[in-house]
């Protein structure tokens, strides 16, 4: 019987230092798609940011492992699961048969869920920080800090699985907001993120996106929440919108990342919820990839500012995320030279199939509308 496979670090060459010193700030390069094709950049902060969920990831990795030890008698057996796994991440067999990116049978499979913290770990924790990022430089946190020592804030995860946006809630503040004390919380469908989510120090509450009732499940009120990636195919319906819309009179605001850059946000906004964007506005129609919905909340800066207080890229610890196909004045030159600097960020086939589709007038049809 031949040895197993060994297995190098799941990390390896995903965040690779500058060649020298003398390199520009954002001098590290690193990638959030699966062939490492399309690379972003960060500095010394985002790296160190970067290392610290490696090791975050490595341990739900770990934990992922030792359950699936426990289902396997073998190497072999266990190298199938992991295998399999990795096949369903990649072909996403539930695409086209229920419009869905992975079933809920395939989100349980311990293989897929390896898979998936290896990569979506690294995308989900950077744009969740760059959604802080800009709504901090929007006076979005204005009041936040300002409670002494005793603040605790809550921050909920909805359809959160794992929770890497979480991990991103949590540095965050430990870097700009120190003397707040944060309880984080997971809500997800799936029971067996639970242990992914605990091992990342986060509560974890088995939930129904259709029932609401965010506070009752996290024990409170909430401050804050998360829906990253889960609006365009589970939020966007009036039994949902109703809860939404009435959970957030007593919330600060709620943080929408997402990869459609045409959301049904009028959904909201008829129920009384204010919608703001914090993409730039690179086109007429805007970008709604990063969105804070809220009740009756007045953000200072916000209010009195215009375009120019826009978080500037070069300010950012992760610059260019989501990746932006259009930046003001630039067209295809500017695109040409984001694509020769590497700026080309995580798209891969499915975003090149997104852009035709898109203007094709078929945006609702696009694969890159889904969760994925």
């Amino acid at each position: 019987m031949s040895a197993p496979e060994r297995r190098t670090d799941v990390f390896d060459g995903v965040l690779i230092p500058p060649a020298s010193t003398s390199t520009a700030a954002c001098g590290y390069k690193y990638y959030q798609d699966r062939n490492r094709k399309w690379p972003f950049h960060t500095n010394a902060q985002g790296a160190a940011l970067l290392g610290q969920l490696f090791d975050d990831a490595r341990r739900v990795i770990a934990a992922l492992d030792a359950a699936i030890a426990t289902l396997a008698p073998d190497d072999a057996a266990r190298e199938a699961i992991v295998r399999s796994g990795v096949d369903i991440y990649a072909k996403k067999p539930s695409i086209r048969e229920r419009d869905v990116t992975w079933s809920q049978t395939e989100y349980a499979h311990l293989g897929l869920q390896r898979e998936y913290c290896r990569f979506k770990s690294v995308q989900r924790f950077t744009e969740t920080w760059a959604c802080l990022e800009r709504a901090r430089a929007r006076g979005v946190f204005e009041d936040v800090g300002k409670g002494g020592d005793g603040e605790t804030r809550r921050v909920a995860s909805l359809g959160g699985g794992p929770g890497f946006e979480l991990v991103a809630v949590r540095e965050f503040f430990k870097a700009h907001f120190p003397s707040v004390t944060l309880d984080l919380v997971s809500l997800d469908l799936e029971e067996s993120w639970r242990a992914s989510a605990e091992a990342l120090g986060l509560r974890f509450f088995q939930w129904d996106m259709r029932s609401g009732k965010v506070a009752e499940t996290c024990g409170g009120a909430v401050d804050f929440a998360l829906a990253s990636y889960v609006y365009k195919m589970y939020m966007c319906e009036d039994d949902v919108a109703d809860w939404f819309a009435d959970e957030l009179k007593d919330m600060h605001a709620a943080f929408i990342i997402s990869r459609d850059q045409s959301l049904k946000t009028a959904l909201m906004e008829k129920r009384g919820v204010d919608v703001r964007k914090l993409m730039a506005l690179q086109t007429q129609r805007g970008d709604d990839r990063q969105l804070v919905f809220s009740r009756d909340r007045v953000f200072e800066t916000w209010s009195t500012s215009t375009k120019s207080a826009h978080a500037p890229e070069s300010s950012m610890t992760f610059p260019n995320v989501p990746y932006e196909e259009h930046k003001t004045g630039g067209g295809d030159q500017h695109r040409d030279r984001d694509r020769q600097r590497g700026f080309r960020g995580g798209w891969d086939r499915r975003d090149q199939a997104y852009v035709a589709s898109r203007d094709a007038d078929r945006v609702g049809k696009s694969r890159d509308s889904r969760r994925w």
